[in-house]
């Protein structure tokens, strides 16, 4: 699989981390893979699917280095004793 980026977006993008963004979401646009935008915030985090607190991880970040994601589930807190609906005893 090829994944074209232009010299416009690459100076567009000014910061690895938005050029990282912007070639992952073009890898997910070729694989037609949609993201369940109600756990996406305006700027592409993943939320927790229990409190909806927003995470660390961007939305098409690799599930397999991320903290308290649960496969089939989604983004849980990535902190869970600070999950605000999960009670602890």
């Amino acid at each position: 699989m090829n994944i074209i980026i232009t010299e416009k977006e690459i100076k567009d993008n000014p910061n690895y981390f938005q050029l990282g963004k912007l070639v992952s979401e073009k890898y997910w646009e070729v694989k037609s893979v949609k993201l369940d935008n109600n756990y996406i915030t305006e700027d592409g985090f993943d939320k927790c699917v229990v409190c909806g607190k927003k995470s660390p991880y961007y939305a098409v970040t690799d599930i397999n280095i991320r903290i308290g994601y649960v496969e089939g589930a989604g983004q849980g807190c990535f902190q869970p004793d600070k999950c605000d609906n999960i009670k602890y005893e």
